[in-house]
């Protein structure tokens, strides 16, 4: 796909009209993904993964979130950058808020400490302590009643306490904690409408959907290809 085409296809994300149980979304790779649902625009994970032209279509996000500081989730420059086109105020570990200071303003940043909730105008974060090679935050994401779950790349941890209508969840590679086994642990605790594969080979999106299909077949997998829009109509459940 081309550079012109990944940017227009972020353009028609912002353009879309969505319905109040629509969410409209776009994959970038590893773990990065832009979120859209009920006029809100949350951005997780973007790394590097989005260039000059692509940065330029995005419009006013409410929040930018990282889960942790490893270069396949995080840039310090490109952060600033989406920061400056999107005025996105930044949800972060503390290394990373710490890096940020002085390039961002100190009122649009905040630490992320699991088990706490952070609002942003209407969309509403809580943090939870995932498990990595070093701190990581999972994010429940709760947007006109509608509940969404990002699991970065950590293994599995606990999250029957923060259900979700829509999952991204980590398969593996290049992750050293997280598996498609991992995934379906989270899955079978979040109970989604819809999971989405996320930092996985094509193998273990595949292991993992194989695993959702027969354990939990009334959940729709969708194994994404990066930068095409997708729009999914979920069931509420909170």
């Amino acid at each position: 796909m081309s550079q012109e085409s990944k940017a227009e296809n972020i353009r028609k994300l912002f353009a879309s009209p969505l319905g109040k149980n629509e969410v409209a979304f776009i994959y970038l790779g590893y773990s990065g993904v832009i979120v859209r649902a009920s006029n809100r625009t949350i951005i997780i994970d973007p790394a590097d993964l989005l260039r000059n032209e692509e940065k330029m279509a995005l419009k006013a996000a409410d929040v930018l979130l990282f889960t942790h500081s490893h270069g396949d989730h995080y840039s310090r420059k490109d952060a600033i950058d989406i920061f400056k086109a999107t005025g996105a105020p930044v949800l972060a570990e503390p290394f990373i808020v710490n890096g940020l200071k002085g390039d961002i303003p100190s009122d649009k940043l905040t630490s992320a400490t699991s088990g706490q909730a952070y609002t942003f105008a209407d969309v509403v974060v809580s943090a939870i302590e995932g498990v990595h090679f070093g701190p990581i935050n999972l994010y429940q994401i709760k947007i006109g009643g509608l509940s969404i779950f990002h699991g970065g790349d950590s293994g599995y941890v606990p999250v029957k306490d923060y259900p979700a209508d829509l999952a991204f969840l980590p398969t593996g590679s290049p992750s050293p904690t997280a598996s498609p086994e991992d995934a379906f642990k989270f899955a079978s605790e979040l109970k989604p409408t819809v999971v989405v594969p996320i930092h996985g080979s094509a193998g273990e999106s595949r292991e993992f959907e194989k695993i959702v299909k027969k354990e939990m077949p009334g959940t729709t997998v969708i194994i994404p290809e990066p930068y095409v829009l997708k729009i999914v109509t979920l069931q509420r459940k909170t």
